[in-house]
């Protein structure tokens, strides 16, 4: 990279790409690998917070039976944690580098196609299940083959399907559709995530009214109603909300569904109904935009305070410290993801 002139953030793209043309893709199942603990990480975290809002995991064993660790978990009368957001079906296919060391365009390459339950929610919901977490997911899902495929894994984890909404007529699960050339790089991807607009308010009111949840783990897929209908019934549970925003393209839902509650005049005031959110860059800087545009901030942050915590905090860029602090007034906690330097709190 260095003979190349290749510097700063292009060099960890180019590095991991070098890496899996050197071993013919096989480092994809580490970067799974990395994503896998990840999200472990993360799950930890879920579940320290929802012990400090009163929350406490379930007391479980775990015995091996077909590869698989089965929970036997005896429930607390704690509060539980409640997710509401995206249960997806991921289909991912890889080209076989070794009989097609070549993306060729136009045309069907061997390779292996995996099928897998995901979305954003059910994933975050699981590893808190794993945890031993008294954990609940509400999502759409169609009367389809796909459909039944996640309430079946799920029952089968024994995982909390009650309020898994079953949409019938033209409705379709949601699929995220991925093809990975022979390097491990994704070659196109399509993501049919119509169903998740279609959660309907009031499944999440009933959800929240039975429940009563201490902490609430919310993604940006749902509708910005659906949002600030969870938003507002959290409030009303003094729930601990933490928001995922997702992806570039969503993350901005949950800042117009907090413009919504404060046009509806169902709540004057909105800071503070999301305590955590936890974007990566890109995300932190649309949201903090999008936070300007709608009003729900005054200002940016002076730069010359900008500049100040930057001399201080040397690796990280200034542009994320600006935009950190334009949120701040909205968020009580902003966890902002970077890559290989960790995150910023």
């Amino acid at each position: 990279s260095t003979e190349l002139g290749i510097k700063g953030k292009q060099a960890t793209p180019f590095l991991l790409k070098r890496v899996a043309e050197r071993t013919r893709g096989a480092s994809l199942a580490t970067n799974i690998a990395l994503v896998k603990n990840n999200a472990r990480v993360a799950s930890q975290v879920a579940a320290s917070l929802a012990i400090m809002g009163g929350c406490r995991p379930r007391q479980y064993s775990t015995r091996a039976a077909s590869g698989q660790g089965i929970r036997n978990s005896a429930k607390t009368d704690q509060r539980p944690l409640l997710v509401v957001g995206c249960a997806a079906v991921d289909i991912t296919a890889q080209v076989d580098s070794q009989q097609c060391p070549t993306w060729v365009p136009a045309t069907s390459q061997p390779g292996a196609v995996f099928t897998s339950v995901g979305g954003v929610g059910q994933n975050i919901a699981r590893a808190a299940h794993f945890l031993g977490a008294n954990v609940a997911l509400i999502a759409a899902v169609a009367n389809d083959a796909h459909g039944a495929a996640v309430r079946a894994e799920l029952h089968a984890l024994g995982m909390d399907t009650r309020f898994l909404q079953l949409l019938d007529g033209s409705a379709r699960t949601a699929i995220y559709n991925a093809v990975h050339g022979p390097d491990g790089d994704l070659i196109a991807a399509v993501a049919d995530m119509h169903i998740n607009g279609l959660l309907a308010p009031q499944q999440i009111e009933e959800a929240v009214a039975e429940l009563n949840p201490c902490v609430v783990g919310l993604d940006a897929n749902p509708s910005v109603l659906a949002i600030a209908t969870t938003l507002t019934c959290a409030n009303r549970a003094q729930a601990c909300v933490v928001y995922e925003p997702t992806s570039a393209a969503k993350c901005t839902n949950a800042l117009r569904a907090l413009s919504f509650i404060k046009r509806s005049n169902a709540m004057a005031d909105v800071r503070g109904l999301i305590h955590i959110v936890t974007p990566n860059a890109l995300e932190l800087q649309h949201m903090a935009e999008a936070a300007l545009e709608l009003a729900l901030v005054e200002t940016a942050p002076p730069a010359a305070t900008v500049d100040e915590i930057a001399e201080a905090q040397y690796s990280l860029d200034s542009s994320v410290i600006r935009d950190m602090l334009t949120l701040f007034p909205l968020f009580p906690a902003v966890v902002v993801k970077l890559g290989a330097k960790g995150a910023a709190v």
